[in-house]
Order: structure tokens, then C-alpha cells, then sequence
């Protein structure tokens, strides 16, 4: 521990040991996980709450809650225009994406500063 961060590592690959657990919790409450499904546009209800996704290959997902997990980049372009003009999105306009690589080097066994 440093400076008030700790430091852990999974005991495991990250899909297996933090994303599986994830995603079975959520089937597990009658939820949906939908990954590589492109949306092409938000579909709205008069009240401007979510009505559905309409994805790339024109399916419609309807649901009772959604997580729109992607770039911020990707959200800007798909904002409903009804939501553009709400104070709480118009503060996306601030926000940029920035691109991270990630690279994951497992060794054989625990390195130690000598």
C-alpha cells in the first residue's frame, strides 16, 4: 500500500476471473449481456426515456435498463437529438477519448527489486 492505493492482482485472466462473474450476475437476475452488437440509433419514448436499441443489422433490443458500454466518442454520435439540449448531456461535449493499449506480460514467477 502507497499513498492510500493498494495494489492487488486476479488470480486469474481478467475475461474469467472479473468479467465472467459480471456477466453471470446479471443473467443471473434476468438480465441480458449483448457484446460486438453495433447500435445504429437510441429509440426513444415520449418521456425521453430509453425505448430501445436499434442495432446495426436492425434488430431492436427493448429492455427495462441499459448500460451503453463504449467510447465517448461513439455515445456523442448516437445522443438523441431530445437529449442534446439537457444540461447533464450537454456536458459530454467536454469529454474526449482517449485511445489506451494495454499490455499484459505474465511471468513465471514474482519479480523482486534487489
Amino acid at each position: 500500500e502507497k499513498h492510500g492505493s493498494k495494489m492487488a492482482f486476479l488470480d486469474g485472466n481478467p475475461p474469467e476471473r472479473l468479467c465472467m462473474p459480471i456477466v453471470e450476475h446479471i443473467e443471473s437476475k434476468g438480465g441480458q449481456v449483448r457484446l460486438n452488437s453495433r447500435i445504429r440509433k437510441i429509440e426513444l419514448n415520449e418521456d425521453g426515456s430509453v425505448k430501445c436499441f436499434i442495432l446495426n443489422n436492425g434488430t431492436s433490443i427493448e429492455g427495462d435498463a441499459f448500460v451503453f458500454a463504449a467510447p465517448v466518442d461513439i455515445f456523442k454520435l448516437l445522443l438523441p437529438e431530445d437529449w442534446k439540449v439537457i444540461p447533464y448531456f450537454q456536458k459530454l461535449e467536454k469529454l474526449v477519448g482517449v485511445p489506451v493499449i494495454n499490455v499484459h506480460i505474465w511471468f513465471d514467477r514474482k519479480l523482486k527489486n534487489t
